[in-house]
């Protein structure tokens, strides 16, 4: 029992304070970028028609899921090439962005094969989709000029694509949360706390780093007296773990954390952003946390060692498994996936499949809207991550 309360102690203080400070400092980098920018660039993309697969990569590069998610309401109302869907999906790492930008700050050796699986993600996105607008692949044809279906015979009803009225903003759109609810005001009322707890996290997080670098050995104890450097970070950790599950349980977003209404609040107020920046931060803490469990447990309790799941994770299986993780919707386990390989789990090939094939949260409100485009545009995602990760495991190239 006291072996399980330390395992558990330690991660939650490792989540926090190696991951999520550093993952909230970004998180609300970019939803600030967002709100500044918000809906400048919509009719700059749709007028942009040549270059919309290049557009629609970058989009879905940039991290988190709110730059893909804006790109699937352009597509229902026909503002955007389904090309464009393609390499916005194949492009996005979602949330895992943050889990692997947060590590790399942790441990600089991370930084080529991060910026590295951005850009094969990237050059994959942008290729798959300008092949796929040459092609003129649709829903309804999937294989394009190679099919031999009528290409004017229509799609199913319910699954035609919706062209709305022209000069309706992308942005103002967006649904909004409803107000009142419980878990609404544990959210924006328990932001604030969570945010000087984070604070006080990123203070310590960046003098561990230090630490650290003085003794490559350091490994904190778990330690209640808070006079202790170690108590000190005890303290932190659980605290700033525990109101991140407070949150997490609060916003009833258990696999995805960002949807058109989160989108629409962060990007027409600056204490929304604020809000939003700290549930997402929060979701990526409880999946991350998840995973450092998983591994930590099936250690202590099966006997295993890091090298024996490291030997697994380096082979044509793993690629195809992390490719098909990719398949479902949401960040959630693909933050378990993206952890994996911080932690040395599985292999550089196996991290590149999960990263192209995953859609993140943008999925959703592709499949509310167009549900035949949303389950081939998983297959479109799916086969570049499979084939991605096979050739570089073929080619030997990985990241010790």
């Amino acid at each position: 029992m006291s072996q399980t309360l330390d395992i558990v102690i330690t991660a939650m203080r490792d989540a926090f304070l190696a991951v999520t400070v550093f993952v909230a400092a970004m998180v609300l980098l970019f939803s600030w970028l967002q709100y500044l920018t918000a809906g400048r660039f919509v009719e700059w993309i749709r007028s942009s028609r040549k270059w919309q697969p290049l557009i629609g990569a970058l989009m879905g590069l940039t991290p988190g899921c709110g730059g893909a998610i804006i790109m699937m309401p352009m597509y229902a109302r026909g503002y955007v090439t389904y090309g464009t869907v393609l390499s916005t999906l194949i492009a996005t790492l979602g949330d895992s962005a943050f889990v692997l930008f947060g590590a790399t700050i942790q441990d600089p050796s991370l930084l080529e094969p991060v910026l590295a699986v951005h850009l094969i993600s990237f050059i994959a996105g942008v290729s798959w989709g300008y092949g796929a607008d040459y092609l003129e692949i649709t829903p309804s044809r999937p294989l394009g000029r190679l099919s031999f279906r009528n290409a004017n015979q229509t799609t199913e009803t319910g699954d035609q694509e919706e062209i709305i009225d022209e000069n309706l903003d992308i942005i103002s759109s967006f649904p909004r949360e409803e107000p009142g609810t419980l878990s609404y005001r544990i959210v924006h009322s328990g932001y604030r706390v969570w945010w000087a707890v984070t604070s006080v996290g990123l203070v310590l997080g960046i003098m561990l780093i230090f630490w650290f670098a003085e003794d490559p050995n350091y490994s904190p104890e778990i330690v209640w007296d808070i006079s202790t450097r170690d108590g000190i970070l005890t303290w932190v950790g659980t605290i700033g773990t525990t109101l991140s599950i407070i949150l997490y349980l609060a916003s009833k977003s258990f696999f995805a954390d960002d949807t058109e209404a989160t989108i629409g609040d962060k990007l027409n107020s600056l204490d929304e952003t604020l809000t939003h920046a700290a549930s997402e931060t929060a979701f990526v803490t409880f999946w991350v946390l998840s995973a450092y469990l998983v591994f930590e447990v099936a250690m202590s309790l099966g006997g295993i060692s890091e090298s024996d799941l490291a030997s697994n994770g380096d082979g044509a299986m793993a690629v195809v498994v992390a490719a098909s993780i990719g398949l479902i919707p949401g960040c959630g386990p693909q933050i378990i996936a993206i952890t994996s390989y911080i932690e040395g789990i599985i292999s550089f090939p196996a991290l590149v499949a999960n990263a192209i094939s995953q859609d993140g949260d943008a999925l959703f409100p592709l499949l509310v809207r167009h549900r035949t485009a949303s389950l081939w545009a998983t297959v479109h995602t799916l086969l570049p991550g499979l084939a991605s990760g096979l050739i570089l495991l073929w080619m030997g190239v990985d990241f010790p």
